[in-house]
């Protein structure tokens, strides 16, 4: 006769996912600068070796691309369009550039000795993983950077004074506490920032208030 099989009975505990709402505000200007289009076509063609396009580069679509923007990219690539971009759309960090800020403190403060565990238990909510920007002025700066290679390059920079941005974060408890998170937050703004020029002290930021 066959032996009967056991039937073993495992319980799933439900997993207590909590929410805080925290804006940031900045301590100094923040500097938006992703790879613009212009640059992005330019290594393309380079690597599809296609001769190289001697036409005059739009400034202006240079400056407009470099950032990502909350509600589409803009098409108008003209000062005006710039104008009309940052008064009714609104240039963004992005979440991952906050979670990694987050994780360097994690490691930097010696909280523990890989992001690894605040990372699976910590996420930055976001739509399309853009955090939108407010901010009091907007200000273009011009500065010649050395590439590894070739000549100097001269490069506009987005920046932005009186900047801030509101995120939702979804954490569990089991590895950190709200308080504990929020103090890893506050050692990011201060030591590591968020944006371009961090190096030289751009973009560093405290908490401004949360919720949840």
């Amino acid at each position: 006769m066959a032996k009967k099989e056991e039937t073993q009975v495992i319980e799933l505990k439900p997993l207590s996912i909590k929410q805080a709402r925290i804006t940031i505000a900045g301590d100094g200007d923040l500097v938006l600068n992703k790879m613009n289009d212009c640059s992005a076509r330019k290594l393309t063609d380079e690597r599809k070796n296609k001769a190289k396009d001697t036409a005059a580069t739009n400034v202006w679509e240079e400056v407009i691309t470099s950032m990502h923007w909350y509600d589409g990219k803009p098409t108008d690539f003209t000062e005006e369009g710039l104008r009309k971009a940052l008064a009714r759309n609104a240039p963004c960090i992005t979440a991952f550039g906050l979670k990694k800020s987050f994780g360097q403190a994690v490691v930097q403060n010696k909280i523990d000795t890989y992001a690894t565990k605040f990372n699976a238990a910590v996420n930055v909510i976001a739509k399309g993983n853009l955090v939108p920007i407010k901010f009091a002025e907007h200000f273009i700066d011009e500065k010649l950077m050395s590439p590894k290679k070739g000549a100097p390059v001269l490069v506009r920079l987005n920046r932005f004074s009186g900047w801030s941005a509101t995120f939702t974060i979804q954490y569990t408890e089991n590895a950190y506490s709200l308080e504990q998170i929020l103090n890893i937050i506050r050692l990011a703004g201060f030591g590591n920032g968020i944006g371009s020029g961090r190096t030289s002290g751009y973009g560093r930021y405290h908490i401004e208030s949360v919720e949840g």
